[in-house]
């Protein structure tokens, strides 16, 4: 009997086994099927691979399955970003063209988009001047696929004249935190308002196509794809001795189904040259209603945002993971010094 029981429980190993074993990609140069990727998002991103090579893999082998916006929320949980999910989309519209479809996107924006570009515009106009503590954790990952954190930087965030500074602080127990273009390793600027305002400026040409909708805590969302042409994109990227340029960019937008307004933005820039040693790029930031302490007033500002950047060439990724907090109003200290009117008589020089 025990060894009856002992033969049912090696058997029943063998079974679960050989089912996920089926279940990975046997022939790596075949497309990806959805559970084959979703396994790959859960059992090796993060260990022994990125999502910089599934993407790459994809970009170079396609999809075996059709990206609906429930197959793309459900990649998302298990860990996917803009940079993946882009190639996902690139292999579909490549997949539909190849049956002699015709892909056409959208021509103008639907009445609700109409009306989150209206209210962003709104929202920038308003947005009062203020202060607020900006925390980055900076990682890299040599090629292991796991990330290894090197350090933390702190500065002071201003938004003042609907233009962003930053001041370092230093921290007593922490290294120097030097000032961003001169922290030795990948960091981005306008990473809210400046990226909010650019994607939904008529003159940017953004394109958007409704993808789904998707709880973010209590609020229902309505999810948008764009994509943002590299002939109207401001969307700047630099490396370390080589010229900057500038890239197109696609993502997707999720905005809150009652009040329009924008909670998450991820994007991720498209087509980089073949010789810039940047090969992926991509930023994703989380807004929610933040109390400015000075107005008492609640605003929709950044609480997170995340920056990956990444040479897949030569097995180089950096992710920055960033933090928002301590809102308070922006105010300055103007001291007005009374010039007298006449010049002071001089005192009697001495003989």
């Amino acid at each position: 009997m025990f060894q009856r029981l002992i033969l049912s429980l090696v058997v029943a190993v063998m079974l679960i086994s050989g089912s996920v074993w089926a279940q990975q990609p046997s022939d790596p140069s075949q497309p990806l099927t959805l559970q084959q990727l979703n396994l790959l998002l859960r059992r090796s991103v993060g260990r022994d691979m990125t999502e910089g090579d599934l993407a790459a893999r994809i970009d170079r082998y396609g999809i075996g399955f059709d990206p609906t916006p429930e197959s793309i929320s459900r990649l998302r949980t298990n860990g996917a970003h803009a940079h993946l999910i882009n190639a996902i989309k690139r292999a579909n519209a490549r997949l539909v063209a190849a049956t002699g479809a015709v892909v056409t996107g959208p021509t103008k924006d639907d009445d609700f988009i109409a009306e989150v570009r209206r209210n962003v515009r709104d929202y920038i106009d308003e947005l009062p001047d203020f202060i607020c503590q900006q925390e980055i954790t900076r990682y890299v990952d040599n090629g292991t696929g796991a990330w290894e954190r090197i350090d933390t930087l702190t500065y002071e965030l201003t938004y003042n004249k609907k233009r962003e500074s930053y001041r370092p602080i230093n921290t007593i127990g922490r290294p120097q935190t030097r000032a961003l273009e001169q922290s030795g390793g990948a960091y981005s600027t306008g990473d809210w308002a400046t990226a909010l305002a650019l994607l939904f400026d008529p003159e940017t040409k953004s394109a958007f196509k409704p993808a789904g909708k998707e709880k973010l805590g209590p609020r229902e969302t309505l999810i948008y794809d764009f994509t943002v042409p590299v002939e109207s994109s401001r969307f700047t990227i630099s490396s370390e001795n080589t010229k900057s340029i500038i890239a197109g960019y696609s993502g997707s937008v999720w905005i809150d189904a009652q009040t329009k307004q924008v909670l998450r933005l991820e994007q991720a820039a498209d087509d980089l040259p073949s010789g810039f040693p940047v090969t992926q790029a991509e930023n994703m930031i989380d807004y929610d209603l933040v109390k400015l302490r000075g107005i008492d007033v609640d605003f929709l500002l950044p609480i997170h945002s995340e920056f990956t950047i990444a040479d897949r060439r030569r097995r180089q990724y950096s992710r920055n993971q960033i933090y928002f907090k301590f809102y308070r109003k922006f105010e300055t200290d103007v001291k007005v010094i009374d010039e007298p009117t006449t010049p002071p008589n001089k005192p009697p020089q001495e003989k």
